[in-house]
């Protein structure tokens, strides 16, 4: 069975926090609402603020009933968490070129994915032969550089494609 909701939990998740305006630094990066900024700092950094710094990973964390107060904050692994999701979920895309990573306030910009960008994704559309629909042999996703990276990495492409 195909586990798409997990994925569109995150991205209309994510998309609320954005609009609520809770999150310092948690932004929309363009006017059509299509990319936004996440904050991105180091906890190693002299100016760290778990209860700021961390708050967007801490609600993902609190959201996915990984994290309920009384636990242990683990502040590390709240932001894996989130990075992990977003690395995952076809819903978005890091745009690299636009992140500031080595600035007092850094950040990561990601790319919410249109959902008929993501139709073809991980498999090319159906060929047809002598009027028959055939799969063509399915070439590695964006993300990964085999087809067995593809298989191992995500299983499910071969029930979402």
């Amino acid at each position: 069975m195909c586990d798409r909701n997990g994925g569109r939990r995150l991205r209309q998740w994510l998309i609320e926090q954005i609009d609520s305006e809770l999150y310092a630094g948690l932004i929309w990066e363009n006017e059509d609402k299509s990319m936004f900024r996440i904050p991105w700092k180091h906890a190693g950094k002299q100016d760290y603020n778990q209860e700021v710094d961390a708050s967007i990973f801490k609600a993902w964390a609190v959201f996915k009933g990984k994290f309920k107060e009384g636990d242990k904050a683990e502040p590390a692994t709240w932001k894996t968490r989130l990075r992990c999701a977003l690395n995952k979920s076809p819903d978005f895309e890091e745009v690299t070129d636009r992140s500031q990573l080595d600035i007092s306030e850094p950040y990561k910009v990601y790319r919410i994915v249109p959902e008929e960008e993501q139709k073809y994704l991980f498999f090319p559309p159906p060929q047809k032969l002598a009027g028959v629909a055939i799969w063509a042999p399915p070439e590695p996703c964006w993300r990964h550089q085999t087809s067995s990276d593809l298989s191992i990495c995500c299983p499910t492409a071969l029930l979402c494609g």
